[in-house]
């Protein structure tokens, strides 16, 4: 019994050591083609622990670069989309990578609209007639693009979708490595209706944002 016990430690330690040096010979070739990128380089840094990796994909993500992405999805005063502040966003985003993209080229990988399996947040775009919408109030979005939008009081709708846009880099054994863009809760699609992508164009298109009543 002693002799069984010890063989299957043993086992438990090669396999461990495996995984440990695949892991680690992932990480340094994710490093390679980090290194090779002009806008990458010396700025992010691949690790066993910041590579989430899918069925199909490798995102490397810092858990930095997640608490921002997290942190601009979570002010409820301003009008957006909102993550809970609960939300396991590595989860949700490696659920992502098992699945195909809605589009994959120039040096893009983007899922829109995409299901994480989890609630991820709470939706902040509605879709009206633009002649309801032009009644309703202005709002300068924050940054430095001067978009305009208009809101109104009202909920904000719970959902499970998610966007994930990335940069692909290049591949490691089989399968596209990528780098995080941006996230956030919800999709491109609101009712049916396609948004448009400058949110200086919403209003036209019947697209205005909710934000609670004050």
């Amino acid at each position: 019994m002693g002799q069984k016990r010890i063989k299957e430690k043993m086992k438990l330690l090669i396999e461990n050591w495996r995984k440990f040096i695949n892991e680690e010979v992932d990480a340094q070739a994710a490093q390679q083609l980090i290194d090779a990128n002009p806008y990458l380089k010396g700025k992010l840094t691949a690790s066993p622990e910041n590579m989430i990796e899918g069925e199909k994909y490798i995102l490397v993500v810092s858990d930095e670069s997640l608490g921002h992405v997290k942190d601009r999805h979570q002010n409820a005063s301003a009008p957006g989309s909102l993550f809970d502040p609960g939300l396991d966003l590595r989860s949700a985003m490696q659920n992502l990578l098992s699945q195909n993209p809605d589009e994959a080229s120039g040096g893009r990988v983007k899922w829109l609209g995409a299901d994480a399996g989890m609630q991820v947040g709470k939706m902040g775009v509605k879709l009206a007639s633009p002649e309801e919408v032009a009644k309703m109030k202005d709002y300068k979005m924050p940054g430095g693009r001067n978009e305009m939008v208009k809101i109104t009081a009202g909920e904000r709708e719970s959902t499970s979708q998610i966007s994930l846009i990335t940069a692909e880099l290049g591949d490691i054994g089989g399968k596209k490595l990528l780098s995080l863009i941006t996230a956030f809760p919800g999709g491109t699609n609101v009712g049916g209706k396609e948004m448009p992508m400058d949110r200086n164009d919403f209003a036209a298109a019947g697209f205005y944002f909710v934000v609670p009543k004050t």
